[in-house]
């Protein structure tokens, strides 16, 4: 009862159920639940297209009226049952920034739909942009053409997915009206409005983009001497859509990473590259404290080696091979898995490339520091270990508040002869990653005496599509 007065702002009537009374308190407060979703969909539109930037950014505005006790209440609910922001799985190709060569990076997109031409352009905001911060902004203007030569066209609707480069995640964004108006078009006639999307994302080595777009219109078609939509064709979101197609938000020159090689690395005979092969991805959400950048100085040390394990020397394996590991170690978690990259492969050459995605995790109750990493790798048949150490992780030193990630995804290229006769394994990696504890200010050592973070053991393997 004090659940639903909180929700409804008022006691529910007691029938003679106690069980009753409670089932009609909650589908009343679902269904407040979703009137209050209704609502704001839509709102912090401006007719300058400002509400389209509220969409990429997720900030909204603020109702100029005060609201009761009971109205904060329910949109407590609300954001509670619909956990944030809604989100999908994104496409692994961005997660990765990694782009398949087939796929066509474009900054603009022209769809047909139906009566509808959806068009869009964008080009990068420098004046808006603060790169140290990894905050770029780019700019979009989306044209609307109705070419229909009979049928007027009310826009009734957006929703919009983007996915940053490096997340995992793509937000999804949907409301009432474009711009915060629902425009009529009559046949041949234009809608253009332009917006901007601010993101917070750090470009990386392996492609030019920063995001990908897309989404979709709601419309409907209005028939002969009706003006406007009705409420319930409004309600019900329109009778068709209209595609917005993909394209990207791409990084001008100067904001691209150009990978770091020492001079000594050209001839390319160390078997692991480590993460120092190419720039990498950016944080996962929610984003980390801006890192501290470090000199630019080969973020690796030549390698050493260790003798190595006896079951990869033979090629008989002591354990069953994984291709990934999921390790905690003082409250920090190493995530790792590895992948084969066959397009930057070949056998013939004894050339296997594969890419690794590695997501530490603070799970402490304060504030850490990455400062350095350590990795060993031993490829099959080797009688040693080679390994790769340096300070920082992708060129920083990342600071992450409790609760907070790093991740980032690398390529390991390998030069290596299989044993295919007795495995698919082709290399076995692991390792660490050295960190401090800060104290509650978030950026003073408690003690310099770093901790380890494990990277624990995985390998590389081999798909079976490869094994002849």
């Amino acid at each position: 009862r004090e659940r639903a007065k909180e929700l409804l702002g008022k006691l529910p009537e007691t029938p003679e159920s106690r069980t009753s009374s409670m089932d009609k308190a909650i589908d009343a407060a679902r269904e407040e639940v979703k009137n209050i979703r209704r609502k704001q969909l839509g709102r912090g539109g401006s007719a300058s297209g400002s509400s389209a930037d509220n969409a990429i950014t997720g900030s909204t505005s603020d109702e100029d009226k005060p609201k009761s006790g009971a109205d904060k209440a329910r949109e407590a609910a609300a954001a509670e049952a619909s956990g944030g922001r809604p989100r999908l799985p994104g496409d692994r190709d961005v997660t990765l920034g990694e782009l398949d060569p087939s796929t066509k990076v474009e900054s603009s997109s022209s769809t047909v739909t139906g009566p509808l031409n959806v068009e869009v352009t964008s080009t990068y905001n420098k004046e808006q942009s603060d790169p140290p911060m990894r905050k770029h902004c780019f700019q979009y203007t989306i044209r609307i053409t109705n070419n229909s030569p009979t049928d007027t066209i009310q826009l009734l609707g957006r929703r919009f997915e983007i996915q940053t480069v490096g997340s995992s995640m793509k937000d999804v964004v949907s409301g009432e009206g474009v711009t915060g108006r629902q425009p009529i078009l009559k046949p041949g006639e234009v809608f253009e409005y332009t917006s901007t999307a601010p993101l917070s994302v750090r470009p990386i080595g392996t492609t030019i983009i920063a995001a990908r777009m897309r989404g979709e219109y709601r419309y409907v078609t209005l028939t002969e001497g009706q003006d406007t939509a009705t409420p319930e064709q409004v309600e019900a979101g329109g009778d068709a859509s209209s595609e917005l197609g993909t394209f990207h938000f791409i990084f001008p020159d100067e904001q691209r990473v150009q990978p770091f090689r020492p001079v000594e690395d050209d001839d390319d005979e160390d078997e692991d590259e480590d993460e120092d092969d190419v720039a990498l991805t950016a944080e996962s959400t929610p984003a980390a404290t801006p890192a501290t950048p470090l000199k630019k100085t080969p973020s690796a040390q030549p390698a050493s080696t260790l003798p190595g394990d006896e079951d990869m020397k033979t090629g008989d394996l002591r354990i069953t091979p994984k291709d990934a590991s999921d390790t905690v170690t003082d409250e920090v978690r190493v995530g790792v898995s590895s992948s084969y990259r066959p397009e930057r492969s070949d056998s013939a050459q004894e050339k296997h490339c594969f890419a690794y995605n590695i997501r530490i995790t603070n799970e402490s109750s304060q504030s850490i520091q990455l400062v350095s990493r350590r990795f060993e790798i031993q490829t099959i048949g080797s009688v040693n270990k080679d390994v790769v150490q340096g300070p920082g992780v992708t060129g920083r030193q990342p600071i992450l508040k409790p609760g907070e990630s790093f991740e980032y995804t690398s390529t390991a290229p390998l030069s290596v002869r299989p044993m295919l006769e007795k495995t698919p394994v082709v290399a076995r990696m692991q390792g660490e990653y050295n960190f401090v504890q800060l104290a509650d200010d978030g950026s003073t050592p408690i003690s310099s005496t770093p901790l380890q973070a494990k990277l624990g053991e995985f390998h590389f393997i081999l798909p079976s599509m490869d094994v002849a």
